[in-house]
């Protein structure tokens, strides 16, 4: 009897012992998963890129093994969270991808993090056919300069004084003063229509700057220099240039890059040219 019980006993035994051991193979390993993004250049420090994600269901803990460039992000540890750590490094020309690897507490791989950035127009990239000098807040759209002066020295007027209604000052009204300008003028060799018949890299579209495209131009004139000459241009001179604002009947706005001063001069008068034009992204 007692042989009979000791038998159970060990039967017993084996039984839990091989349910335990198979409870124990069939259990499934944690998984990391991969992370691609793709996201605009120049985001801010603290956005949040992606989450980590994983098959368990039992809380992680989440660390960066590596990354590069080195310092680019931080992880949340306890969520995943990947976040923005400094964006001076997330600029397209000079990371264009951004990878890092992420291991987790009990997890049987690490997460190959790739993170692919999308190119934004900037202030100083030479695109659109000269140098962006201008963007509007959206970063859709904006303004370019020729990398060279279109003339030393150029009449405003093709010889008769006349209103042209080219009364815009502000950004974005150069080529509606221009045209208006052409359209009064005719033909001729003067200021605008230098501009008006300008080919250059592709584009046929350029303008004679007005008042606060010229002086916006001035604010970044070290940026269109340094972008001029690696492009085979020259710099702004520090001079006078015609901006396509009128002022009167016989006379129309310049901008000095002398004494940022902004003379009316008369039309007659001679004076530089650097042509512009207008470039969208959408």
């Amino acid at each position: 009897m007692k042989l009979n019980k000791l038998v159970l006993s060990l039967l017993a035994l084996s039984f839990l012992t091989l349910s335990c051991s198979k409870d124990d193979d069939n259990s499934t390993p944690i998984n990391l998963q991969d992370l691609e993004v793709t996201i605009d250049e120049n985001p801010t420090n603290g956005e949040v890129i992606g989450t980590v994600q994983s098959n368990s269901t039992t809380a992680l803990t989440f660390t960066i093994v590596s990354q590069t460039p080195a310092g680019a992000l931080e992880i949340d540890a306890a969520t995943g969270d990947l976040t923005v750590l400094d964006n001076g490094l997330f600029d397209f020309e000079s990371n264009p991808t951004i990878t890092a690897t992420v291991s987790a507490s009990g997890a049987s791989n690490n997460a190959t993090v790739t993170i692919e950035l999308v190119d934004k127009p900037e202030i100083g990239e030479y695109k659109y056919g000269g140098v962006i000098f201008w963007v509007n807040a959206a970063g859709n759209e904006g303004l370019v300069c020729a990398v060279t002066d279109q003339s030393t020295g150029v009449q405003w007027y093709n010889g008769m004084s006349m209103l042209t209604n080219a009364n815009g000052s502000s950004i974005n009204t150069g080529q509606a003063n221009t045209n208006a300008i052409v359209n009064a003028q005719g033909a001729g060799i003067y200021a605008a229509k230098i501009c008006d018949d300008l080919i250059l890299n592709g584009f046929n579209d350029w303008f004679l700057p007005s008042h606060d495209e010229l002086e916006e131009m001035h604010g970044n004139k070290s940026i269109i220099d340094n972008v001029s000459l690696a492009n085979s241009g020259t710099i702004i001179q520090a001079m006078t240039y015609w901006c396509s604002t009128e002022d009167s009947l016989h006379a129309a706005e310049t901008y000095s890059f002398t004494t940022t001063s902004t003379p009316a001069d008369f039309k007659s008068a001679l004076h530089r040219v650097r042509a512009v034009r207008h470039w969208t992204d959408f």
